[in-house]
């Protein structure tokens, strides 16, 4: 350890973290859930088959919304552990909030677990945001997501599919310090065999608090099973040409980042505020912070900074 720099040591001391008892508490998600389900049949097709994605709606508390607000989730989870954020961004910003759970990911239908391309992740992202222009023509449409939903959210805002993103613990630049050797595989196999799952599942925990690994383990919509080599070699190669993009990226955006993330990088944010050209750019740091911020006790404090930035840019 002694020759090793002072990053080497702080990313060693990330990776080796574990949840400790004196950090249990009651899961921010709390009773919230989502107003609707299925507000729209939005379907798509996968090896030749149409299958139905679940999806989700928060109306606001005005007949006449001021913005829309589409959220994506991360990795292995569904939208019920967005509601919290839902609640109070259509409530509270009136913004009508809406989003869907993944293919193959929460109450989707599809090969679990299975995330088959950055293309096939954008195309049932830009599909679905159409679909809620024709329902709410003329307003503006800000995107939000956490991780692999946090990659969905910038990758609208590098198609110019939004006015706006909120990025969360975006999974757009990779933590190499984690898991080197499962991505190896990934990048390995993932090509040829993309839904081989020969492996038992690898919990690297996102929350410091235990509580929320053992809630999301009873989960029947959070998915179990190990990451599938075809997700792997997706996620890996796409946060590892995304910070090719930092450069170009011109849309508004707040992005939260977490000093003890294990899943990407926690300089994220750092990086992207430095690199984009956007005239429109914010950035919260936590530093105690893990990757799983929704489900984190900073949360509490981000939902009324989120909710401001959605209402200081909406327009009715």
């Amino acid at each position: 350890m002694r020759n090793q720099s002072d990053p080497n040591i702080r990313n060693q001391m990330i990776q080796n973290a574990v949840p400790e008892e004196k950090y249990r508490k009651p899961n921010p998600v709390g009773n919230n859930k989502w107003d609707e389900e299925n507000f729209i049949n939005f379907q798509v097709m996968q090896r030749g088959q149409e299958i139905k994605l679940v999806t989700y709606r928060c109306n606001t508390t005005l007949d006449q919304p001021k913005s829309v607000t589409v959220f994506f989730h991360g990795l292995n989870e569904h939208l019920g552990l967005y509601a919290h954020i839902a609640q109070a961004v259509s409530k509270q910003a009136n913004s009508v909030v809406v989003g869907f759970d993944f293919r193959g990911f929460g109450k989707s239908q599809g090969v679990r677990g299975w995330l088959e391309s950055r293309q096939q992740l954008e195309n049932d992202c830009i599909q679905f945001i159409q679909k809620i222009h024709n329902l709410y023509p003329g307003l503006s449409l800000f995107t939000l997501g956490q991780s692999m939903g946090g990659m969905a959210s910038y990758l609208m805002g590098l198609s110019n599919q939004c006015e706006g993103t909120i990025l969360i613990t975006p999974a757009i630049m990779d933590n190499r310090n984690n898991q080197s050797f499962m991505k190896s595989l990934g990048l390995l196999f993932g090509a040829c065999f993309p839904t081989w799952n020969p492996f038992p599942p690898v919990r690297s925990p996102g929350s410091r608090n235990p509580q929320i690994q053992e809630e999301n383990l009873k989960d029947p919509y959070c998915t179990l099973i190990a990451v599938l080599p075809g997700t792997g070699r997706t996620l890996v190669s796409t946060m590892r040409s995304l910070p090719e993009t930092f450069s170009t990226y011109k849309k508004p955006f707040l992005v939260i980042t977490a000093g003890m993330d294990k899943v990407v990088d926690p300089n994220v944010g750092q990086e992207l505020m430095k690199q984009s050209p956007s005239i429109d750019k914010q950035i919260i740091h936590c530093e105690e912070m893990w990757h799983n911020c929704v489900q984190e006790e900073e949360i509490l404090e981000l939902i009324p900074k989120i909710v401001e930035w959605i209402t200081q840019r909406s327009h009715q």
